[in-house]
């Protein structure tokens, strides 16, 4: 049996329809681009699709079991919504929405729904972070950094972003290295601090924040710095260091390297793999239909970890507007 999907916005959204369309029995039945010009190009690109530039119109389709939403942060939280009234599954680009009460509205909704809704979090595809995972003594962590390098101040002060009145890097950038340490790890803060600047866009019409540090605390000790940077002074990547009490993990692009000390001397391992690899990102998404079709399940706790991440970014949030440290309360 075919399994209709529809794929909102075309930006990131041509990457959803790689993923979902023909793979196994789920097919792209409708495309929703709010943009009119940009429809006469996708005609050309997709002439067996059925377009749309109403959202009203993808939803109310009967026909239609799973939405992939890949419009601009501010439509996700009420393209969620509608989803869900009308039991659509729903895969969403990060954030889900904009907002802690939003959030809250959108886990009381599910309750009510044998749907499943889920983010895209192409990170964990990556081998190199697959890798390090497995190299991870958990009971010998005490700190840990990622950054993520943008790379592309551009997109804060032009487009969309610069008109998103709740646009927000950790929503944006940071969210990606919170998911990838807390998958690696699994383990969840209790408490955390955030503060920024915006140096970067001060002369931009970009009033928020352009560079956010936060630091995360685990009941064990731990610590987690994560930093979000829209430096265009830099290509875009990502950057981990975890500190064990044994070794040093560090990876830089396509290198790990891994650090030790033996006797007396300091010993230095190094592990090329290749990075980004994107022919795996598909997978993530591809994971999410094998769930859908009953091929495979996800872990049961799999839904609610991205919840766990949402409530973590809005406490980190709270804590950048109150310049303290705040107690993350999941919601």
């Amino acid at each position: 049996m075919i399994i209709n999907c529809a794929v909102v916005g075309t930006g990131i959204g041509l990457k959803h329809i790689e993923a979902i369309d023909f793979y196994k029995n789920f097919r792209v039945k409708s495309i929703c681009e709010f943009d009119k010009k940009k429809i006469k190009f996708l005609k050309r690109k997709f002439p067996k699709k059925v377009f749309f530039d109403n959202f009203d119109d993808i939803v109310k389709d009967k026909t239609i079991n799973l939405i992939s939403i890949a419009s601009y942060d501010e439509f996700h939280y009420s393209q969620i919504i509608k989803s869900i009234d009308f039991k659509k599954n729903i895969i969403v680009e990060k954030p889900m929405c904009l907002k802690s009460n939003e959030l809250l509205k959108i886990i009381n909704k599910l309750k009510k729904k044998k749907i499943f809704l889920t983010s895209n979090f192409v990170l964990r595809t990556e081998p190199i972070f697959l890798e390090m995972k497995k190299m991870i003594e958990q009971k010998k962590l005490f700190y840990i950094e990622a950054d993520y390098l943008w790379g592309r101040l551009h997109k804060l002060t032009n487009g969309w972003r610069n008109k998103t009145k709740e646009y927000s890097i950790i929503l944006g950038a940071a969210i990606h290295m919170i998911d990838i340490i807390l998958w690696m790890i699994g383990k969840y803060p209790t408490k955390i601090t955030s503060f920024g600047n915006k140096i970067l866009t001060k002369n931009s019409k970009f009033k928020k924040f352009s560079f956010v540090n936060i630091v995360m605390e685990f009941t064990s000790g731990l610590i987690v710095k994560i930093t979000a940077n829209a430096t265009d002074s830099f290509h875009h990547s990502h950057q981990i260091k975890i500190f064990q009490t044994n070794q040093t993990l560090i990876q830089e692009e396509s290198l790990i390297k891994k650090i030790s000390k033996g006797n007396k001397q300091i010993k230095t391992e190094f592990k090329k793999i290749q990075y980004p690899f994107k022919k795996n990102r598909k997978q993530f998404i591809r994971s999410f239909l094998d769930h859908l079709s009953g091929d495979t399940k996800l872990p049961y706790d799999f839904f609610k970890k991205q919840f766990d991440l949402m409530s973590i970014c809005f406490a980190a949030e709270k804590s950048l507007l109150l310049n303290k440290k705040v107690k993350i309360k999941y919601l």
